[in-house]
């Protein structure tokens, strides 16, 4: 019962850990340009739901609740109660909050369009900052991968499976060229299409010997309950060529790093390599989010089921697993983020943009095209009835996966 509480703690401290932390540095983002555009910050909250805590310091109210999800920033002439409110009736008043007309000079919608495209954008950047430091602070303290990586699986049918290479094998090397990182490994398996190239490769072979002072049986073969485990290692030399263009070139396994060896390294290279972790995990997310949206590969998006399970597992681990996988949530989160969709940061930038653009068009010809807060307001709302159903959905595969 106690190992059960103890298990359960830790996950839950564990989710509000990554889920807070990656709010909390995206809205201090919006927040530290926010102030620093002279625009009024109203409230400062981690959380949705009713306020649990409230503190008033200075002009903003700075709030904590239920729901550690998300948060935000609430920015004065961001939501206009007045303009969203139906004639002959009374704007709804947050009692903690001052009410401040959209035309006031410290008003979000009074700044000019390059400052609110910094306020809007700023959340999501610091949220990739956020994952280059927890990089650097992963190298710095516990240290990085030794010089490999982990084969988790062989395609069959393709170069790396025709050549030899099984799930579990280790790439120490790429044409006699020891790897850095197994990121490099990506790199150079990646710029070898239609090269033949050679690999350097550690398996480990599993080996049982019977406690009763039996012979020894390898790999498959069946033993005692009596029996344990022992290893014996052998290095490969395999040759195979790369399918694809150079730059792209694929071998069909999937890889990991090998994480059972570990080195901390000086904070010069523990910085240099987390800046470029970050980085390749950065143009990786575009790059599946490009093809995603292009239908170049099959979505797979994990939702909040998946999410927590996935901070269980990490947090079982150790730490500085919990922080690797808080970077690469913020990464994911943030250009989310930066999407050109309602609701989301990125679709707020396209407004902004689309008046520019008016304001363009309006100096040409003369005309008044624009577009009011409740245009605005409106397609956000409805982009957030769309964002919840299919977060609604995506929760709904994720418990029915578990089946």
């Amino acid at each position: 019962m106690l190992a059960f509480l103890y298990v359960a703690v830790k996950t839950i401290l564990s989710i509000c850990f990554v889920l807070v932390s990656i709010a909390l540095v995206h809205e201090l983002g919006h927040y530290i340009t926010a102030k620093l555009c002279g625009i009024w910050v109203l409230e400062f909250a981690i959380g949705f739901g009713n306020r649990l805590f409230k503190k008033q310091w200075g002009e903003t109210l700075y709030s904590f609740r239920p729901f550690p999800l998300g948060g935000f920033v609430r920015l004065a002439g961001m939501d206009n109660a007045e303009e969203d409110t139906p004639e002959g009736e009374k704007p709804e008043v947050d009692e903690d909050l001052p009410v401040v007309p959209p035309d006031h000079p410290r008003s979000y919608l009074t700044r000019p369009a390059w400052a609110r495209i910094i306020v809007l954008s700023a959340g999501s950047i610091m949220n990739l900052f956020w994952a280059i430091f927890l990089f650097i602070a992963i190298y710095t303290v516990s240290g990085g991968p030794l010089t490999n990586i982990q084969v988790i699986e062989a395609a069959q049918g393709k170069p790396a499976y025709e050549a030899g290479i099984r799930a579990g094998d280790i790439i120490t090397a790429v044409d006699g060229v020891k790897l850095n990182d197994w990121s490099d490994g990506v790199g150079m398996i990646g710029q070898a299409g239609g090269k033949e190239i050679t690999l350097s490769v550690v398996r480990n072979h599993p080996i049982r010997k019977s406690a009763a002072g039996g012979g020894i049986m390898q790999d498959d073969v069946a033993t005692t309950d009596l029996s344990y485990e022992i290893h014996d290692q052998e290095t490969l030399s395999i040759k195979l060529i790369p399918e694809g263009p150079p730059g792209a070139a694929r071998i069909g396994i999937s890889l990991a790093p090998n994480n059972f060896d570990f080195q901390v390294l000086p904070f010069s290279r523990a910085v240099s390599k987390g800046i470029n972790d970050g980085v390749n995990v950065i143009a990786q997310t575009v790059g599946g989010l490009f093809k995603m949206f292009t239908r170049q590969t099959q979505a797979d998006v994990a939702g909040p089921v998946k999410i927590m399970k996935m901070i269980k597992d990490q947090s079982s681990k150790g730490i500085f697993d919990l922080l690797y996988l808080t970077a690469i949530l913020s990464v994911n989160i943030g250009l989310i983020n930066l999407l050109p969709l309602p609701v989301l940061d990125g679709g707020r930038i396209v407004f902004v943009l689309l008046e520019l653009v008016f304001w363009v068009i309006n100096r040409i010809t003369g005309l008044k095209l624009a577009i009011t807060t409740k245009v605005e307001e409106t397609v956000h709302f409805a982009g957030m009835i769309a964002l919840l159903s299919l977060l609604v959905f995506v929760t709904y595969k994720d418990i029915a996966s578990f089946f």
